[in-house]
C-alpha cells in the first residue's frame, strides 16, 4: 500500500480515459496474462500492428514503454487512464482462471500510476468476488480514478444482486463505473452468445431491457460512463448489427445520453471506426448541447481510422495498408484527438478531469464504508492489505 499517491488530476487536463494494456502469459501471471485464444484473435493482430511490436517483442515492459513514449510525445493529451481487467468469477465467488482470457491486475496498474508521469489508474473489480467491496476500497486508496467492466469478457451480469451491491460501493467511494456497452469480440468469452449480447447491452437475467443496469447503477447513486456511447459497428463489420441498433436506440430513448441531470456520461472511444460514423451523427448534436457529458477516449490499441461516413472501404484498405507496413503516421493519441476535434465542442476534451475520482481525494473510513454496505469483515483482512 502506498503512503502517498503520486498521480494527480489538474483542472483542464485533457485525459484519454480508455486505454488498454496487457502482457503475455509466462512473464508474471500473478499480475497479467492473456490466453491462447486471445493470442490467436484478430484483436491481438491489431495490437501488434498498432504498437509496431512483433509477437516476440510484445512483452509487458515494452508495451508500457510504447504507451509512455506515445503520451510523452503527444501534443494534445496530458494524461491517460490505463485499464485493469479483473479475472472471471463464478456466481459462487470462485475465481475462474481457465475462463479468463485477459487479466491485468490492479496492483500492477497502481504501481505504474505511481511510477510514470501521466499514467492514471483505472481499476477493475469483479462484483462476484467474495471480497469485492474491500478490494474496491483498496483500489480507491491506491489512487484509482474509475472502475472498468467488460461484461461479456468478465462474465458479469450487471443486473445481478451482487452487481447492485457493488454499485452502492462505487457510490460510497465516488468512483465512476466505465462499463462497456455494445458489440464486443476483441476479448474471447466463455458465455453463451445470448448472454454475451444481453450483458453487453447493460441488461441481464434480472432485468432484460437494454440499459436496465445503467438505471440500477444510477439509482444506487453511482456515476456511470457508457463506453463507446454504445455505438454499433455497422452492417459491414457486424452480422448482429440489427440487435445493436436496437440497443443503441433504446439507450438514446431511455438514458437520454448527454441530457440527463443524473451522473450519466459516455466516452467517445473507438468512435473513429468504419461504420460508426452514421450512428455517431446522432451523438454529436447531444454533445453540442451538453459537452461535459461526453468524455475523451481512444480504446487504444484499436486502429484509428476516420470519423467520416464516406469511403469506408477505401479508408479500411488504406489504414490496414499503413499498419501492415508499421508506418501509421503520427502519434496515435493525437490522431484520435484530431479526428474527433472538428465534431465535438471544446469543452468535451477536458471534461473528464472533473468526473474521474481525484487520486488525491480523502478516503472514507474503512469500517464505516463496510458498515454502510452491510458487509462484515475482520480486522485481519485490513491489516493484511496495508
Amino acid at each position: 500500500m502506498f503512503d502517498n499517491i503520486n498521480s494527480r488530476i489538474d483542472p483542464g487536463d485533457v485525459i484519454d480515459i480508455h486505454v488498454h494494456i496487457g502482457g503475455p502469459s509466462g512473464e508474471n501471471e500473478n499480475m497479467y496474462f492473456w490466453s491462447d485464444a486471445f493470442r490467436k484473435s484478430l484483436a491481438f493482430e491489431g495490437m501488434k500492428l498498432v504498437t509496431r511490436l512483433t509477437e516476440s517483442q510484445m512483452t509487458f515492459p515494452r508495451y508500457v514503454s510504447v504507451l509512455f513514449q506515445q503520451l510523452k510525445h503527444s501534443k494534445h493529451i496530458d494524461k491517460i487512464v490505463l485499464l485493469a481487467l479483473d479475472a472471471v468469477y463464478t456466481e459462487e465467488g470462485k475465481k475462474d482462471t481457465a475462463g479468463t482470457h485477459l487479466f491485468v491486475a490492479n496492483e500492477m496498474l497502481a504501481h505504474l500510476s505511481q511510477s510514470y508521469d501521466g499514467f492514471l489508474f483505472g481499476c477493475s473489480v469483479h462484483p462476484y468476488a467474495p471480497d469485492a467491496a474491500q478490494r474496491l476500497w483498496k483500489c480507491a486508496r491506491r489512487g484509482a480514478v474509475l472502475c472498468k467492466w467488460i461484461p461479456s469478457s468478465q462474465a458479469i451480469d450487471p443486473t445481478h444482486p451482487l452487481s447492485l451491491r457493488f454499485y452502492r460501493a462505487l457510490a460510497e467511494l465516488e468512483l465512476p463505473l466505465l462499463i462497456h456497452v455494445g458489440p464486443e469480440d476483441a476479448i474471447p468469452s466463455n458465455l453463451s452468445r445470448a448472454d454475451q449480447l444481453l450483458f453487453n447491452s447493460a441488461a441481464g437475467k434480472h432485468a432484460s431491457r437494454a440499459g436496465d443496469a445503467v438505471a440500477m447503477a444510477l439509482d444506487a447513486g453511482a456515476t456511470v460512463i457508457v463506453a463507446h456511447c454504445g455505438l454499433p459497428l455497422g452492417n459491414l463489420l457486424d452480422k448482429e448489427n440489427a440487435y445493436w441498433e436496437e440497443v443503441f436506440e433504446g439507450l438514446l430513448d431511455r438514458a437520454e445520453l448527454g441530457s440527463t441531470d443524473r451522473p450519466l456520461y459516455a466516452d467517445i472511444s473507438a468512435f473513429c471506426l468504419p461504420g460508426r460514423a452514421h450512428y455517431g451523427e446522432k451523438i454529436i448534436p447531444l454533445a453540442k448541447r451538453n459537452p461535459e457529458k461526453f468524455l475523451l477516449g481512444s480504446d487504444y490499441p484499436i486502429p484509428i481510422i476516420s470519423s467520416s461516413a464516406d469511403n469506408v472501404l477505401e479508408e479500411i484498405r488504406e489504414t490496414f495498408g499503413w499498419l501492415a507496413g508499421r508506418a501509421l503516421p503520427g502519434n496515435d493519441f493525437d490522431r484520435n484527438y484530431k479526428l474527433l476535434k472538428p465534431s465535438f465542442p471544446e469543452e468535451t476534451f477536458p471534461a473528464a478531469a472533473a468526473i474521474l475520482r481525484d487520486p488525491q481525494k480523502r478516503m472514507p473510513g474503512f469500517k464505516r464504508y463496510l458498515s454502510r454496505l452491510g458487509v462484515k469483515q475482520s480486522r485481519s483482512w485490513f491489516l493484511s492489505s496495508r
